[in-house]
């Protein structure tokens, strides 16, 4: 008998608590990830777990003859005021209405990071019964962490038809949006064509400048520039706001080469010798992720350099291997759409032990109104103007 089948005989059928992915065989989670996003998939969950420990615990689900059917993620969420996963302090306090003490702080399930939610169970005909199991353990969680509420955050198109139906879980917050866009053209130049005349005409100049302006590009692993990246990132990062050390980022990086460098692939900017930008994505399934991008924008030309690092390179890559797909995610809603990502809503769901669901309270329904309008519109200026405009 291997090990693996004397942890399933030793396995129970319902619903378990693990502390660990570590706990739970590659081969068992693997049934779960297919067609899921990377930022549910083992090396991302992983990655998240080292960075968030101890606030982190798994719902584990086996069918009758216990096989591993269903894992839920659950993070204890800290309340802070910057925090886009405070789902009172983001978002429903804005909306007012809300007691805070009714639902902060909250236990986040699926997800903690990434703005890309949605939920491991296996494709069965059983599979919402099995997610429903798993999101009652997880109140008994919460219960247990003296946490006030329940909260499933961004969650994709994926994740919604998951939750839909589970009573006192809907979707209906509004959350964001995210850009993605499906490679349906075969060339470069079929790409550039699908923008129409004046959009088609932009990008290939900016393409052509930057060419010209002496810029080459590689493909690389994370793990291969680590200290570079760093650097990098640390510059785009601080010019937007964002103050989080060097030191705190090398050990995030230093965290995602170690559980997710096979799937990593790190756009190299080069000018001579000189590295003077990255940007970070995943290959996961059929679809490559765009995660971050580092600048050294003192030392640039000035010619569409984050757009082509961003968005042109990962879809000449696509294009070139295959993908069907590339997620942009949040941000720059505007850049990204102008050139040809699709904007489609990430919603969210939130339970408390105290208080009504959001969706009844009329102050909400017109807030969260005005927002799925937005996200919904495919315009480029509502969005931006509901949801912000990120980097640029």
């Amino acid at each position: 008998m291997t090990p693996h089948q004397q942890n399933r005989t030793a396995a129970r059928p319902g619903t378990g608590f693990v502390e660990s992915l570590s706990e739970i065989g590659e081969d068992e989670l693997s049934r779960l990830h297919t067609g899921r996003s990377f930022y549910v998939s083992r090396p991302w969950l992983r990655a998240v777990e080292r960075l968030r420990s101890p606030d982190v615990a798994y719902v584990t689900h086996r069918d009758a003859d216990s096989v591993l059917d269903g894992v839920l993620p659950l993070y204890r969420q800290r309340p802070s005021a910057s925090s886009p996963y405070d789902a009172f302090g983001t978002f429903l306090q804005h909306a007012g209405g809300f007691r805070a003490a009714d639902w902060s702080p909250s236990l986040l399930v699926g997800q903690s990071s990434a703005y890309s939610n949605e939920f491991l169970t296996a494709p069965t005909p059983d599979a919402q019964a099995v997610l429903q199991e798993m999101l009652h353990a997880a109140d008994d969680k919460r219960r247990e962490w003296g946490m006030s509420a329940l909260a499933a955050l961004y969650l994709n198109e994926s994740g919604v038809r998951q939750i839909s139906g589970i009573e006192g879980m809907s979707a209906s917050l509004v959350c964001d949006v995210e850009c993605e866009i499906d490679i349906t053209f075969d060339s470069w130049e079929a790409y550039t064509r699908s923008l129409g005349k004046k959009r088609g005409w932009l990008v290939r100049r900016e393409a052509r400048l930057f060419q010209e302006a002496g810029y080459r590009v590689s493909g690389q692993r994370l793990s291969e520039l680590l200290d570079t990246s760093n650097d990098l990132f640390t510059k785009l990062q601080q010019k937007y706001g964002d103050n989080t050390s060097q030191e705190e980022r090398a050990h995030y990086l230093r965290v995602l080469a170690d559980e997710t460098d096979d799937h990593s692939r790190l756009f190299v900017m080069r000018c001579g010798d000189d590295v003077l930008g990255v940007c970070l994505t995943f290959l996961w399934q059929d679809t490559m992720y765009v995660r971050q991008l580092g600048l050294d924008y003192e030392r640039l030309a000035g010619v569409g350099e984050y757009f082509n690092l961003a968005i042109y390179e990962p879809i000449r890559h696509a294009i070139e291997h295959g993908f069907t797909r590339v997620h942009f995610g949040r941000s720059v809603y505007d850049g990204k759409m102008f050139r040809g990502a699709a904007a489609r809503p990430l919603l969210g769901a939130c339970w408390s032990a105290a208080a009504g669901p959001p969706d009844t309270l009329p102050a909400f329904q017109d807030w969260n109104a005005d927002r799925a309008k937005s996200a919904t519109s495919g315009d480029r200026s509502l969005i931006m103007a509901a949801f912000g405009s990120g980097q640029t």
